[in-house]
C-alpha cells in the first residue's frame, strides 16, 4: 500500500482514536461518474470503458464493475463505477478525470448525421431525402443507437440515398430543393453511410 495521510508527526500527543497513519491500495483505481438514465440502461458489469487523465497521453482501459440500480434524487443520473488496473501508481485518488464507456458495438452500421433527424411531436421520427427528380422526400426511419453526432438508421434508408443533414426541419414534403456547394450550404445531403462501427457511449467526468 502508500501512505496518503499521516496526520501526526514525532513527538505529537495522539488524541484516543486517532489514526496514525492511512495506508491506500492503489493498484487499482475506481472512476465514478454520473450518467443520463438512457445511456446507463445500455451498460452493464463488466462492459469495456476507458479514462483519459491530464498529464497521460493515451487512454487508459478499464471495465465497469456497478452500474447503480437507482437513480441519483438531485440530478436524476445515474453513477457507475470504472476499475483501472494501476501498476505503476500513475493515477493518483482524487484526480479529475474523462470517462468514456462503449456498451454495444454494431458492426456495418447504416449511420446518418443526428441534425438530419425530425422529430415530431408523437414521437415519430423521419429525415428528408433528396431524391434524383429534385424534390426532397420525407421518409420514416427506425432508429437504433447513437453515438456522438452519428445515428443507426435500422430502417428506412437505404446505403447511398443523399439524407438532407441541415436545413430539413420546416421543410414540406415533395418541395422543390437545389444541393448547393459545401461552403454556402442551402441544403445539404449526405449520402447514409454504411460499413461503419456505431458504438454506444456514455461519457461524464469524475
Amino acid at each position: 500500500g502508500v501512505i496518503t495521510d499521516r496526520p501526526l508527526y514525532p513527538g505529537e500527543m495522539a488524541a484516543a482514536g486517532t489514526p496514525l497513519l492511512t495506508v491506500m491500495d492503489i493498484s487499482s483505481v475506481i472512476a465514478k461518474a454520473h450518467i443520463p438514465q438512457d445511456d446507463a440502461a445500455a451498460l452493464k458489469v463488466g462492459d469495456k470503458g476507458s479514462i483519459t487523465v491530464p498529464g497521460i497521453t493515451e487512454p487508459i482501459s478499464g471495465k465497469v464493475t456497478v452500474v447503480s440500480p437507482a437513480l441519483d434524487p438531485n440530478s436524476t443520473t445515474v453513477e457507475v463505477w470504472l476499475e483501472v488496473k494501476n501498476p505503476k501508481h500513475e493515477l493518483k485518488p482524487g484526480t479529475s478525470v474523462h470517462l468514456s464507456m462503449t456498451a454495444q458495438t454494431v458492426r456495418d452500421a447504416l449511420v446518418v448525421p443526428a441534425s438530419s433527424i425530425l422529430t415530431a411531436p408523437d414521437g415519430t421520427t423521419t429525415v428528408m431525402l433528396a431524391g434524383s427528380d429534385g424534390m426532397a422526400h420525407q421518409k420514416g426511419v427506425k432508429l437504433g443507437i447513437r453515438n456522438g453526432d452519428d445515428v443507426q438508421i435500422i430502417e428506412g434508408v437505404n446505403v447511398g440515398e443523399k439524407v438532407i443533414s441541415n436545413g430539413a426541419y420546416g421543410l414540406p414534403d415533395k418541395t422543390k430543393i437545389k444541393i448547393e456547394a459545401a461552403e454556402a450550404p442551402a441544403e445539404e445531403a449526405k449520402p447514409a453511410a454504411g460499413g461503419s462501427k456505431a458504438p454506444s457511449e456514455g461519457s461524464d467526468e469524475k
